[in-house]
Order: C-alpha cells, then structure tokens, then sequence
C-alpha cells in the first residue's frame, strides 16, 4: 500500500513535487521518485511484499517503462507462474502488471485479483496507463494539466492547481487516447449449482491474508467482522483483534465475546470524549469530506487506526457486507423486487463512501485494510442470491443479512451471530459525542481547504468538492484553485 503520484508531459517539475509532498503519510517506510524527462513518478511506500526488494518507482525489465503501483494483487504467485518468460526483478507483487499489460492490453486487467491503483508510463514513448481496481478500493485521482496529466491517490494533492479534477472510475484505465472500461459486474445469473457462501468466502480471507509478518482484524462484534475474525482465526490463530469504543459502548462487549470465543488476542482502544475531540480536525483533513454521517464514522476509525499501526501494517475488515447482503434498514421500505437494484447502486457508490473512509482512516497512519467481502468471486456470489437468501422474516422478526449470518452460524455465538446491525459511530458510542455535528465539519472543512470552488469557478464553502458532491449524486465535479 502507498501513496503514488505521476505526471506525463507536465513541463514544470514544480507541479509534481506539489503532488507527491502531501502523500506521505500514506507510505512511511520509503519515499523515491523519479524524473524520467517526459514522466515523473514517485511513490511513499508501505512496504509490506518483497519489502526489501520492491522499491517503486519500479522499472521493466528491459527499462523501458516505469510503474507506480498502489494496492495489493493477491494472484501474483500465480501469474508468476503463468509468465514464466518474463525476466523478473523483484518478488512484488506489482510487477506483474508489466507481463499482463504487455501480453493483454488493459483488458487484461481483469485477471489481477485484488485492490489496486497505478500509473505505468512508456518512457520512450510518452504512452502511460493508469487504472484502478474493479470496486474502486484503492483511489486515484486525475487532472488535465496543459496538454500532459497529474494523477495521485488523494485530492489534497491537487491544493492550488486549476482544471477539471476527476476520480478514476472503478474498473477503468485511462491512456493518452482516453477512458476504457476492462471490468463490468456480471448481470444476475440463475445456476441450478454454485458454490456454498461458506467455502468462497473461506477462500477469499485465505487470500487476504499476508504471506508473512503480523496481521490484525478490525473486529466490532457485529457478524460482518465477526466472519472475518472467525475465519482467519482458523487459518491464523496468531491474530490479533482490535476493537474501539467508549466506556461502555455496546460493540466493546460484543466484540470482547468474540474474540473470547475465538481465542484470538483482544486491544481495546477505550477513547474519552476529549481524545475524540483532538482528532476531529486530522479527521476531517485525511477524510476529504465533511458531511456529518462519513466523518462520524470516520472518527472511530481513524483513532483505532492509530493504535493498530503500533503492532501491525495488515488489518482485516468486515467492510462490505452490508451492500452485499442486505444490511441496511432502509431496504425495509422498498419492495422485494427493488432490491437488486437498490444493492447494485450501493455496490457501485462503495468507492465514494464506505471505501473512501476506510482508505483515508487507515492509510492515515500507514495501516493497510484488507476487505476480504470485496473480494470479485465473493461479489460476484453475493449478486447472484435471490432477496429471500439475503432478508428472511422468522417468527416476526426482519433479518438482514440472511445468508451470511447462516453461512457462519457454527463459528460464532448465537448472541453475535443473528446480534442486530449498528453503525460503526453508533456502536462505538461516538454518535451520542457532542461533535461531528454539521456545522463543526463545516467549519473544520472550510479551515483546511480554504480554496475549494466548484468546476464553474464560483467558491462554495466547500459544499462543490469532489469529495462531498458525488457521495450525494450530484454532477458537477469539483477542484482546488488559488
């Protein structure tokens, strides 16, 4: 995991170094970049695979082009094996782009298993690739500088530069030529067979989890992480389970339950009120939003994460669930037959919600957050279950969740297994704190990004960034100007 940034036919060096200062936190082990003439590339590095002989910028094997990579590929022994004629340099996991690209074009993509973002430039060329991963897990961001582009993995990077800066959508790549598409969630399919929720996601957290070194598990006491803990556990029962809250927050008990149950190692980060208040305005800065609900349940998050970076680099999350299986109360108020649609939507939104808290939470601190439920054979299971799998009424009571609750039945406690969902500021008690309130983010927002206007050029109080406009579907994109 890291923080990249790269511009291609920028003439002034002044522009990219704006855009790689800011990154650092994202990448405290390693920082390097390259000015290659036409491209400059430059990545803080986590360094978590091959973390001796990874260092990025990476080169080709035959020099020629250059990559900045953000994410991890999880099926990149496999693809070693496949492109066994490649010369390789490294064992990072990365730099199996190169033979894929080179091999498949940008439709070969598809194939990398995994959450990533990365810039691949061409350096005789010019030619540059980027893209990111189907979902949308990992961020990257880009603005048309004259005739050349900037990209980088937050928009805070951008601070002072003009021009229309968009995300990368999830599932594209974009060239010189344009924007493409490599990855598109398959239509809902109808099998007599498939195989049992249990067993893909059994083999999803297998991938997950590290070849090597500590691994944690965000774990809430809610079932979405509580599946996560029960399975890695049985494959690592090194691990460690890390919960937050309040004193006397309800997913403190129920979490402390788990990991009981589970055997696994138990922090508990109890925070007070005037800790909470402390890391509002960081909060608010590494989040890139302001809107109450994301930075509420950000706060948590971004607190824990601190407290994980102190033993581990890998954490595991349950994030994801609830788009997958129905978690979410208001498809209480829609037919059965609007669910599908209603769950694409929120599986579509993840990179500018869900996805963009736990990212910038985390990578606040240099923690990498594995989401084993966004793994694509586990998506791709979850859109193929009718409604009936995922909400069930038994005996008068509504439970969400269905499928994944019976697929995990044996390895929890009854009491946390069918536990109702709480939000994560909710359960952690922090949505009773007398802040995160509108007006405080508001205010905290304007403070930090004093220069944010919308794409028209009309300053806005931020209500016209990015980061807050397309969490609520609205069009027009947003920038930082002088």
């Amino acid at each position: 995991m890291c923080g990249i940034a790269a511009t291609v036919d920028v003439d002034e060096a002044a522009v990219f170094a704006r855009l790689f200062a800011p990154l650092g936190h994202r990448g405290p082990d390693e920082s390097r970049a390259i000015d290659a003439g036409r491209a400059r590339l430059g990545c803080h590095r986590l360094a978590i695979v091959d973390a001796a002989g990874g260092r990025q910028p990476l080169p080709s094997s035959d020099g020629r082009r250059l990559l900045v990579f953000n994410g991890e590929i999880y099926n990149h022994r496999a693809l070693r094996d496949e492109f066994r004629g490649y010369a390789f340099q490294t064992e990072t996991d990365g730099e199996v782009i190169f033979p894929v690209v080179a091999a498949e074009g940008p439709q070969g993509l598809r194939r990398l298993r995994g959450m990533f973002a990365f810039v691949l430039v061409d350096l005789a060329s010019g030619d540059f690739l980027a893209a990111r991963d189907p979902l949308g897990i990992k961020p990257l961001y880009v603005l048309p500088v004259g005739d050349g582009h900037a990209f980088a993995s937050e928009m805070k990077a951008f601070a002072g530069l003009d021009g229309p800066l968009r995300f990368l959508p999830p599932g594209h790549y974009l060239t010189a030529r344009g924007l493409g598409r490599y990855y598109r969630a398959p239509a809902r399919r109808w099998r007599i067979e498939r195989p049992s929720l249990r067993r893909v996601l059994e083999e999803a957290v297998r991938t997950h989890l590290p070849e090597a070194g500590p691994c944690g598990v965000l774990l809430s006491g809610g079932v979405d992480s509580s599946a996560v803990a029960a399975l890695a556990a049985r494959i690592r029962p090194d691990l460690t389970a890390y919960t937050i809250g309040l004193r006397g927050a309800p997913d403190t008990g129920a979490a402390a339950e788990v990991a009981a149950y589970l055997g696994l190692r138990h922090v508990v980060l109890e925070v007070s009120e005037d800790e909470a208040r402390a890391a509002l305005a960081p909060a608010v800065w590494h989040l890139e939003n302001h809107h109450p609900a994301m930075v509420r349940n950000a706060l948590p998050l971004y607190l824990l994460s601190r407290r994980v970076s102190e033993d581990t680099k890998v954490v595991l999350g349950g994030d994801g669930a609830d788009e997958l299986f129905a978690g979410y109360d208001y498809l209480a108020s829609l037919a059965p037959r609007a669910w599908p649609e209603a769950l694409e939507a929120g599986i579509n939104e993840l990179h500018r919600t869900e996805l963009q808290r736990v990212d910038r939470m985390t990578m606040a601190h240099g923690v990498e957050l594995r989401v084993p439920f966004l793994d694509l054979p586990v998506v791709e299971h979850a859109i193929d279950l009718p409604g009936s799998a995922k909400i069930r009424t038994v005996r008068g009571r509504r439970i969400a969740k269905w499928a994944l609750r019976a697929a995990v039945a044996d390895l929890l406690p009854a009491s946390v297994c069918w536990r109702d969902k709480a939000p994560f500021a909710a359960g952690s008690g922090f949505a009773g704190l007398a802040l995160g309130d509108a007006e405080t983010c508001r205010r905290l927002w304007s403070e930090q990004f004093p220069h944010a206007r919308d794409a028209d050029g009309i300053w806005t109080d931020a209500d016209r960034f990015t980061g807050f406009d397309e969490h609520h579907g609205q069009p027009l994109l947003a920038l930082f100007r002088r």
